[in-house]
């Protein structure tokens, strides 16, 4: 009986080892611009595609970071990363840390390319105002040109307010239309 307790006992303590460190090696793609969103407070995430959406038109915002990855604005890429469950993870945290194993490819899109960034969402301003310049998230300067009293009126007024973008460079977007 006793060898029976102490084999039980064993077997217990390697399945509570496996299960705290299950992993796997996952591909992942991540979008040329970070998206604004609300999680805890308003704040940028990166969009990713993972499993069955590879490869398609539809990304999902990833509130975590890539152990290991430094993102860079304007380019889209593919990576192989390390995917483990956290166990108890604490509340409103992610259940998964994600760890770069290596950097599939790195494509620089096209300066043409545009994409819409949500200014405003239900109340939740992304874009500071206070200074002559209007900021999304205190991080990234918006060149609005000929839209910035439109931009203004908008924020001021409006519940949701979103913007259609180009690149400029890595800290500088340029507003190209109001939605």
């Amino acid at each position: 009986m006793k060898k029976l307790i102490l084999l039980l006992t064993f077997i217990g303590i390697l399945i509570s080892c496996e299960e705290e460190n299950q992993s796997e090696i996952v591909d992942i793609h991540v979008n040329h611009y970070k998206n604004t969103a609300v999680g805890l407070s308003p704040q940028f995430t990166l969009l990713i595609q993972e499993g069955a959406i590879l490869n398609t038109d539809t990304w999902h915002n990833f509130y975590s970071s890539i152990e290991g990855f430094t993102y860079e604005p304007g380019y889209i890429y593919a990576l192989s990363v390390k995917k483990e469950t956290i166990q108890n993870p604490l509340q409103d945290t992610n259940s998964f840390k994600y760890s770069l194993q290596k950097i599939l490819s790195k494509e620089k899109v096209s300066e043409d390319v545009s994409f819409d960034l949500t200014l405003k969402l239900e109340g939740d301003n992304f874009v500071n105002t206070s200074s002559s310049d209007f900021l999304i998230l205190d991080a990234i300067t918006i060149d609005c040109e000929n839209l910035c009293q439109e931009l203004e009126n908008k924020l001021q007024t409006e519940n949701n307010v979103f913007g259609t973008f180009k690149h400029i460079d890595e800290n500088n977007l340029q507003l190209i239309s109001l939605n």
